[in-house]
Parts: structure tokens; sequence; C-alpha cells
């Protein structure tokens, strides 16, 4: 019901003069009429920056495996501290340009990677600010842009440079530091970074970085997890290796020395817990992600990941030893003991490259019919198109098994690589390298395949540098 006016008694007008109803429906309805529909943005611009920071913050800090987790208790969107800030950035950046191949984002990266270098010497003049926490998360994020953007695994230069650095800041820091469960996850990072560049550029662990290891053992906040214990095995893999490389053991006492190691990640894998276990599924019939009739369930990645790195451990103890056999046999009369050692050897070969393509099923995804029917019609005879094309489709599907996928590629080379193992497990991973570049647009697993099938030896390694090392395999 509308009214025209509202009657007030006396009093209540002069309570209220300004309370009169009127019909004034037509008159708003003019003006509204009369005026111009506003525009109504349909999204909001985004920064690269902003959009780089979202994406690495949601992949490294919380996402699934969460390597920097604890920078949740350093960092927030207020934080004074320009040498952390301008890292960050820089790393940010450098990822999103890995994703996205945007020389925007490669140029901006650059430019915030030299600046943060230039902030953190200044903050390092500063014999108390160089030991605040910011510092050393700083280094930890130049070090990944390093990664990332480097891929040499030379021990010498900027490759390893910052985290030396850190090591020798942290032993300023005193022990106080080790009292702060979330300093000590950052420095068990720092660590684990620090180990694997060392096992990369074949070089001795640093005495400095064991003795930091132990001292964070003593103050563990929780039990010492499978991945923690399959570090300090891989510090007796780069010893033992440096050992043999020196010429300090004999053969004989080569061999035994690394079927000794070799016993101690099997029984690693033996005393993992039950929630680091995985479910081994029988299949009828096989994917074309399946090398044989079964694959793996892990209950988290990063759970895969730590069995992965066992599994392709051993393959390169298990080469070293064959390797270390045959000459042997060369020089000194074979026995029926070193016989059983090699064949011991090459069937852990194939038993771990077995299980790392049965890491794969889960892991991998089959994009869904409309991306291939678009993919198919997208199709052009120009190479670069073709990658355009790819990449663009690729964008518009769900990323969450983007990294998983990546994280493979290592672990699935070191499989096929050995020459222990048969050449239908060699062309099947190169069939699943190439279906990743080709449906996920994993540019680094064509070139990983592209290597297997040129039959030239490369260096382990040197294929780990160039897929990031561990900014990717964390």
């Amino acid at each position: 019901m509308q009214k025209t006016e509202a009657t007030l008694r006396p009093s209540e007008e002069y309570l209220y003069p300004a309370l009169r109803l009127r019909d004034e429906s037509s008159a708003v309805q003019k003006r509204v009429q009369a005026k111009k529909p506003a525009t109504v943005p349909r999204s909001v611009p985004i920064s690269v920056c902003s959009q780089a920071r979202d994406i690495f913050y949601h992949n490294y800090v919380v996402g699934t495996t969460k390597p920097f987790d604890f920078l949740q208790n350093f960092y927030s969107t207020t934080c004074k501290d320009e040498h952390l800030n301008r890292s960050i950035d820089a790393v940010a950046l450098a990822y999103l340009n890995y994703q996205r191949h945007s020389s925007s984002a490669e140029e901006e990266a650059r430019q915030h990677y030299v600046s943060a270098i230039g902030c953190t010497s200044a903050a390092l003049q500063s014999s108390d600010q160089a030991k605040h926490d910011s510092i050393i998360l700083a280094i930890l994020f130049l070090d990944l842009y390093e990664k990332i953007t480097n891929k040499e695994p030379a021990f010498h230069g900027a490759w390893a440079a910052h985290l030396s650095g850190a090591l020798t800041l942290v032993k300023l820091r005193g022990d106080q530091q080790f009292k702060d469960p979330s300093i000590i996850r950052m420095l068990m990072r720092l660590s684990t970074n620090l180990l694997i560049s060392c096992v990369a550029s074949d070089k001795p662990v640093l005495s400095d970085l064991i003795a930091l290891r132990n001292t964070i053992v003593t103050h563990f906040p929780t039990p010492v997890d499978p991945k923690w214990r399959e570090s300090d095995l891989m510090i007796e893999f780069a010893s033992l290796r440096q050992d043999i490389q020196k010429g300090v053991l004999s053969d004989n006492d080569a061999i035994l020395a690394l079927v000794d190691l070799d016993a101690k990640f099997v029984r690693l894998g033996m005393e993992v817990p039950p929630a680091w276990r995985y479910e081994t599924v029988q299949v009828d019939i096989k994917s074309i992600h399946h090398y044989e009739s079964f694959h793996h369930i892990h209950p988290a990645e990063h759970i895969a990941q730590m069995w992965n790195t066992l599994r392709l451990t051993r393959i390169l103890l298990n080469e070293l030893i064959c390797s270390r056999c045959l000459d042997y046999q060369r020089r000194q009369k074979s026995s029926p003991e070193l016989l059983a050692i090699h064949q011991c050897a090459t069937r852990a070969i194939k038993e771990m490259a077995s299980d790392i393509c049965a890491s794969l099923p889960q892991y991998i995804e089959d994009p869904p019919l409309s991306f291939l029917e678009a993919f198919t019609k997208a199709e052009s005879p120009n190479a670069d198109s073709r990658v355009e094309t790819r990449v663009s489709l690729v964008r518009q599907q769900n990323p969450a098994h983007h990294l998983p996928c990546y994280r493979l590629i290592f672990p699935l080379f070191v499989a096929a690589q050995s020459s222990a193992v048969s050449s239908s497990l060699w062309k099947w991973v190169i069939k699943q390298l190439r279906f990743m570049a080709d449906y996920h647009a994993i540019e680094n697993a064509m070139s990983v395949a592209e290597i297997l099938e040129s039959g030239q030896k490369q260096k382990i390694w040197n294929v780990y540098a160039m897929l990031g090392s561990y900014a990717f395999v964390c």
C-alpha cells in the first residue's frame, strides 16, 4: 500500500518536523533514468609482483609440501625489512617466469635480486642486524633464486655461496636460536639445501654443516622423521664417494663400504613409521602410465619424495657397486662372492627403478577430453606456435598436478639412464616425459626425454641442476 502523506498529530509534528512521507516514486524513477549506468570493471588489475607472491606463497609456504612453512612465523605484508621483501619478490618473480615464461617477470626478478643483494649487504654491515632472522631468510630466498635461474651445479660462485654465508652467520648467532622451534625449522631447511648442494656438486659435506645438524638434533622438538634420517645417510654417501674418488679405500674395502651403506638405506625403508608407508595397488588393466600392473599410493607428496630419493640414491649406490666390481674383476681374479654382490646390486637397481615408475600414476593426470579436443584443433605446423598454444591451453587447467609431476622427472631420469634396466623401461620413461611435455607444458620434461634418447651419458647432477634442483624438489 502506498501513502501520499502521513498525518501527524500537532505534538508529533512539533517533535518530528522532518517526518513527512510523500509519494516520491515517480520522481526517483525519473532521476535514475536520467543517470548513465555506472561502468563496473570486469576485473581488478593485479600487479605481476603481487601475482608472483601469491603463487610462490601457495606453492612454498602453505601448499602440499610446504618447504618454507616457517615463513608464516617471521613474515607479514607489513614487513619493513627491505632485504627480505626484495629477496622474496626476486624469487617469486623468478618462479612466475618459470611457470609462464614472462619476459617482464624475468626482468623484474633480476632487478629485485640486484636490489636484494644490495640491501642484504648493507644490513650485514651492522653486527646486530646481521644476526636477525630476516637476514637468514633473505639469504635462503636469494639462494633459491639462484637455483631457479642458474643451472650449473658448480660449488664455487653464487650457486652455493649464499648458503655458505648463511652458515657462517648461524655460527655467530649462538645457542639461543635453538630454543625457538620456528628457527629450528628454518635452520633445518638451510642444512638440507646446503647438503644437497654439496652432494650435487660432488664436494665433501662441510664440517660446519655437520656440526649444525648435530646441534639441531639435540634441540629437536619432535622425533626425527625419515627425511632427516635419509639426509644423514646422504652425508655418508657423499663422504664415501669422496674417499673412493681419492683412492683412500682399496677396491675390496670400497665395495664392502658401499654394500654396508646400501643396507642402511634398506633398513631405513623397513623402519619408517606407519604414517610414512605407501600402499601397493594391483590393477587388472594397465593405463598408459603403468609400467607394470601395480602402482603405489603415498599418503602425501613429501612422503613420495622421501621414497623416491631413497630409491634413486640406492640406484646410484648400486651402480657404484657394479662399477667397482667390474674394475676389481679386470685387475684381479673373479670370485663367486664378487659375482653374487654384482648380481644383487643389479637386482636392486631394477627393483628401485620399477618402484620409481610405480609412483607415477598417483601424480600424473590425464587432461580432460575437452582439453585434448582443443589441443588437437589448435595444432599448428609451426613449432613455436605449437608451444604457445600448448602453454595457453595448459594455463586453463588445474595446476594441482604440475609440480608433483615435475618432481618425478629427476627420479625417472635416474631410473632410465641406468645400464642395468631394460630397454622397455627406458622407452616407457621417455614416453611419460613426452606426455608431461605435450599435455602439461613441462618443457624440461622434453629436454630430459631428448637427453635419454640421445644415448649420451650425462652427469646425473647436471640434469638435477638443469631441473632447478631443490627449488622444485624440496
